[in-house]
């Protein structure tokens, strides 16, 4: 937590300062809990998709509540066949769209 600017809960602060750093996103992205959900969300999408177009869409529907754009897809179905269904999951789950709201 202290890598995310986790406050001091000990101290009143009624607005959190923003930053972001690239620390951040490896923490983020190598956490033991987004590599174990990663593993379950894909091993989730195999049972339920047949090809591996579908369960990157299926992806984008259950992360984002979308469907993928055809780049997306092309470039998220490239991605889990080269790397695992597992490493493209844990890219949705590291992205800016599904960490942030807008």
């Amino acid at each position: 937590m202290e890598s995310l600017d986790f406050p001091d809960l000990g101290l009143l602060a009624p607005v959190r300062s923003f930053s972001a750093s690239p620390l951040q996103s490896l923490v983020l992205f190598n956490n033991e809990f987004t590599l174990r959900f990663s593993e379950h969300l894909a091993a989730r999408l195999e049972k339920s998709a047949a090809t591996p177009g579908d369960r990157v869409s299926s992806a984008f529907r259950l992360i984002f509540q979308r469907p993928p754009t055809a780049e997306e897809l092309q470039d998220f179905t490239t991605l889990a066949s080269q790397h695992g269904l597992p490493a493209a999951c844990r890219v949705l789950i590291n992205s800016n769209e599904f960490l942030f709201v807008d």
